[in-house]
């Protein structure tokens, strides 16, 4: 069956797990992802898992013209290593190995003899200041895209995931009147704080208390319902955290309305900044004493599961395992959450989302 010209056929770069996949579905936008480029392995064996069919393991600064025209596709979906703009990543910008591919793709748009109509890019809070960034802004200028630019954060629509990213949308002009020129648009650049199209939530992202303007639920809205060996096999070493002297990693109750945002790290003895930890015991406790790490212990400190961080990221996933659920009951005009018990034979993605629901391989 063929495809309508008005049809979106995406091509997903730098694909990962598939989380903007699943945005371009959860978006009910009518088209399809015709192709996904990735390399990581394990990555790749969540993606395939969950839409059947394997990214494209090409390293994507090794792509050439006829690798991406093949597809005939209209949109670009990016969320390229976000490493060269961090400080684990030393600001190497696009000295950084890791920034190849993107650079490559915006050296290969303006050589395609039809280029995307929209191009998407999602990254880290500082790619905004980055000579990447710069690069890839110059470039969509030249070629007539409109550009819009934002940062963004999950609290702002109501998730209590404190992470702020940076989002590029651009949609090619077909009017050749007034066109862009790259240094003027860098020099009057306008990088917005609240979603900038009609119709949806405006809230500043400086903005501190999210939870009285959203209703943000509480984490334990986004926590499963563990059995005591499952909760053992999540609980922090205790020598992760008695080697971690006078280090304020961030602690927080089933209670709270935030967490900080998760890093490829996480998991690993690396709890200082790469994300929250949950406390499971002795929840009257709040007064941390991180110069004695041992009284820390009486807490009993737990990672959030890969299903949890997933439900964080607004991922779909199945929610037998899941007390509560909420979402937007009129999301295009006005917000408004709806709190509902969910009993575990319910499936709420049945009912409320038709495509696959997200869920990690028994092997990962």
């Amino acid at each position: 069956m063929g495809h309508s010209p008005s049809d979106i056929r995406c091509l997903e770069f730098f694909s990962g797990i598939g989380g903007l996949h699943y945005a371009f579905i959860l978006s009910e936008t009518k088209g399809e992802v015709v192709a996904s480029f990735d390399i990581n392995i394990i990555a790749n064996s969540v993606y395939k898992h969950n839409f059947g069919k394997d990214p494209i393991t090409k390293a994507i600064d090794s792509l050439v013209i006829k690798d991406i025209e093949k597809y005939k596709a209209n949109c670009w979906l990016m969320s390229p290593p976000c490493q060269p703009y961090t400080r684990g990543g030393k600001y190497l910008d696009d000295k950084d190995q890791r920034a190849k591919g993107l650079l490559h793709l915006i050296d290969i748009l303006p050589k395609l003899s039809d280029p995307p109509n929209y191009v998407f890019l999602e990254n880290v809070l500082n790619f905004e200041k980055s000579k990447c960034r710069e690069k890839l802004v110059t470039q969509l200028c030249l070629m007539n895209y409109e550009i819009t630019e934002c940062l963004l954060t999950p609290l702002q629509f109501g998730i209590p995931n404190d992470r702020l990213r940076y989002y590029l949308l651009a949609k090619k002009r077909s009017d050749l009147k007034d066109l862009i020129v790259p240094h003027e648009f860098l020099e009057n650049t306008v990088i917005h704080l609240t979603w900038p199209l009609p119709n949806m939530l405006k809230t500043n992202y400086q903005q501190e208390n999210y939870s009285n303007i959203f209703n943000i639920p509480p984490l334990s809205a986004y926590l499963e319902e563990l059995d005591e060996e499952k909760i053992k096999k999540h609980l922090v070493p205790e020598k992760y955290i008695l080697k971690s002297f006078n280090f304020r990693f961030d602690i927080v109750l089933p209670s709270d309305h935030k967490c900080s945002c998760f890093t490829k790290s996480y998991g690993s003895r690396h709890i200082f900044s790469s994300g929250s930890l949950i406390q499971t015991k002795n929840l009257e406790y709040t007064n941390y004493n991180f110069e004695n790490p041992s009284s820390l212990l009486e807490i009993v400190l737990r990672y959030f599961t890969p299903e949890e961080v997933a439900n964080l990221h607004a991922f779909p996933i199945k929610l037998q395992n899941f007390k509560v659920e909420i979402f937007f009951e009129n999301p295009l005009n006005e917000a408004v959450y709806q709190e509902m018990s969910i009993p575990k034979s319910y499936n709420f993605l049945n009912n409320h989302y038709k495509g696959t629901s997200f869920e990690f391989p028994e092997n990962i």
